[in-house]
């Protein structure tokens, strides 16, 4: 409009975005340092900050609450193989093949998995990208089972996302031995008997 100043541009300085990215990272190196000998509950902020040579307020900026570490820690373990999670799963089978994925990322990033499977296992904490991610979960089952009311893909999501976790993947490597390369194979072959018996219409009634 008339009268109107020029239009300020946002300019990135991207010595800046470098310098914020290897603090992330130091962040995060500080993180899984101190979850490789303490639980989860046991590591503060302050510990993290001083083990990452950065001030609190820094850690906090970069990562204002739990979630935000959570997902900095998911992304460091997508990050093993790159290539295999840029395309999102559309069908289960797409499903089936991430969970393969995600149990040999697991291997490769172990402390982050599992910090990631411990700092999330209460889903009342979880972040909108997480519940997002729950949506589009609910969309894929009712995609590949299009026979199933709505209240039977919300059971059936439910149950094969407990399957496909990274509480899974934990519980099956820290309580009995399996690492991700046998316990992904396990899940798929468990998820396809699922869908097999689902399409078969043998899935069990909800109490009346």
């Amino acid at each position: 409009m008339p009268g109107d100043g020029p239009t300020k541009r946002t300019y990135v300085s991207p010595l800046r975005e470098g310098q914020a990215s290897r603090t992330r990272d130091l962040i995060l190196d500080a993180l899984v340092d101190l979850l490789g000998t303490h639980f989860s509950d046991e590591v503060s902020t302050k510990q993290i900050a001083g083990r990452a040579g950065v001030s609190q307020p820094t850690v906090y900026r970069h990562f204002p609450d739990r979630m935000a570490l959570i997902e900095g820690l998911a992304a460091r373990a997508e990050r093993a193989a790159p290539e295999d999670f840029v395309a999102r799963p559309q069908t289960l089978d797409d499903w089936a093949a991430w969970i393969e994925k995600g149990f040999l990322a697991g291997d490769t990033y172990p402390v982050e998995v599992a910090a990631e499977a411990v700092l999330s296992a209460d889903p009342r904490r979880a972040s909108q990208s997480w519940r997002g991610r729950s949506e589009r979960f609910l969309d894929i089952v009712a995609r590949s089972l299009p026979d199933l009311g709505e209240h039977d893909v919300r059971r059936v999501a439910g149950l094969l996302r407990v399957l496909g976790s990274v509480q899974t993947w934990l519980r099956m490597r820290e309580e009995y031995g399996l690492d991700g390369a046998e316990s992904g194979p396990l899940v798929i072959w468990a998820v396809k008997v699922l869908e097999r018996e689902i399409r078969a219409g043998h899935l069990p009634e909800p109490p009346s």
